[in-house]
């Protein structure tokens, strides 16, 4: 394994400038997620994926290179080596759409442009740099060096290129892979965790879109909406704002309730959490609102399920509306706007971290730190279809992701490129 690993170093250093050059033509597509174009803006996704596909056929080497698409205009690619027999499989995951560059951060973006995918003290600089185009082309040169140094595999090593990651598509991206019939028995989504980390576990998520109806009314009649009448038809209007704090204060309550009984040692205080994201209501500024909608989102410890979770945002949205007046009548209408991502629990014995640690091991001579992750992802969808995986690549979350000046530093980007082709020797076997 030494002469292999001196191989694999030897090839990723005399590749410097084309894997630099590549990442560079990579970043240089922007390949922003459709459902978060600015107005004016034009995705080119379509025009990533299918140079994606030119550069795996163009390698010679995998059996096969599939480009098709769930939903029109969002691409994805997947390409298949199969193994001579007798050994596990392996996919690599990346997501190449990304999220688009506001206003204010091309304002703020200093160094090269958000487009530019050029080096400048060591990084990388781009928009996807880190999130996350870095590992995606650390996983296609980690390839790209087993089929230069003549290895031959015994397990099959699948590559994949989604669409959707940024706005929770898992429908048309990451769940089309094992419904298209690739299965493999480990998986590593090449996200940004400093290289060195390791992430086997991770938060579940849950949203929901909440729709609350009220009566719309002139402010001057607002001691007749929140004060008893005479009469019951003097009762005018309600607020729907009102009834939307009163469930955003029972949301709140549940929150600190969860913050005291769901404890993982293994991640913060208080990892359970609730959170109000958007809210948006009312028609004028001289009348009480006729409408509130809210959104909530729900990260919560790896040892729930998101049933737990569900069904109690659930109930506490039927409980307050039950002793509501006006809501038992009117009940809040409440739907999931994308699926939920069921938590990552991998144990650190699994012996698919155990191979990446050999590969730390045989590459740097330590290991690394296996630990839980601080965001959710594709890996928590394929976690959910049966596949285990683990959260691992270049880059990290303070290096400007979904923010002005992203980056990643050039070194991480060839290491993981080393660390991946050693994973995938030792797990798919020689």
């Amino acid at each position: 394994m030494k002469n292999i690993i001196s191989d694999i170093d030897s090839y990723v250093d005399s590749q410097k400038e084309n894997i630099l050059s590549t990442l560079k033509r990579y970043i240089g597509f922007k390949s922003i997620n459709v459902e978060q174009l600015e107005e004016g803006e034009k995705s080119e996704i379509v025009e990533c994926q299918e140079w994606i596909a030119t550069e795996l056929e163009s390698m010679n080497y995998f059996d096969s290179v599939d480009y098709y698409e769930v939903e029109k205009g969002r691409p994805n690619v997947v390409a298949l080596k199969k193994g001579k027999g007798g050994g596990k499989s392996l996919l690599f995951n990346a997501h190449s759409d990304v999220v688009t560059v506001s206003k204010e951060q091309w304002e703020n973006w200093s160094v090269l442009s958000p487009f530019d995918g050029g080096v400048k003290d060591g990084k990388v600089w781009g928009r996807g740099a880190t999130d996350m185009k870095g590992g995606g082309t650390a996983m296609l040169f980690a390839a790209k060096a087993i089929k230069e140094l003549g290895i031959e595999l015994k397990g099959d090593l699948l590559l994949s290129y989604v669409d959707g990651e940024e706005s929770g598509r898992a429908e048309i991206g990451i769940w089309s892979i094992p419904n298209r019939g690739y299965n493999a028995d480990f998986a590593i989504m090449c996200e940004p965790t400093n290289l060195f980390n390791v992430y086997n576990k991770s938060k579940g998520e849950i949203y929901f879109d909440i729709k609350i109806k009220g009566q719309s009314t002139h402010i001057c009649n607002r001691y007749k909406t929140i004060w008893p009448q005479k009469r019951r038809e003097d009762q005018i209007g309600v607020n729907a704002i009102d009834k939307a704090v009163k469930l955003i204060n029972a949301f709140a309550e549940l929150e600190r309730s969860w913050g005291i009984e769901y404890n993982d040692p293994s991640l913060d205080p208080g990892c359970t959490t609730l959170t109000v994201s958007m809210i948006n209501g009312g028609e004028s500024f001289s009348a009480q609102a006729g409408e509130c909608t809210f959104t909530i989102a729900s990260m919560f410890a790896p040892y729930l399920s998101v049933d737990e979770i569900r069904d109690q945002i659930v109930s506490t949205i039927e409980y307050i509306s039950k002793t509501d007046y006006w809501l038992k009548n009117n009940m809040p209408e409440y739907s999931n706007p994308f699926p939920p991502k069921i938590p990552l629990n991998v144990p650190e014995s699994d012996p698919g971290i155990q191979t990446i640690v050999g590969a730390f091991e045989d590459i740097f001579n330590k290991k690394p730190n296996i630990c839980p992750s601080p965001f959710v992802g594709d890996v928590n969808y394929l976690f959910e279809k049966g596949v285990k995986g683990v959260n691992w690549g270049p880059g990290d979350l303070s290096m400007g992701i979904h923010g002005a000046d992203e980056h990643v530093p050039v070194q991480q980007v060839l290491d993981a490129i080393k660390l991946y082709a050693a994973t995938i020797i030792k797990w798919c076997g020689l």
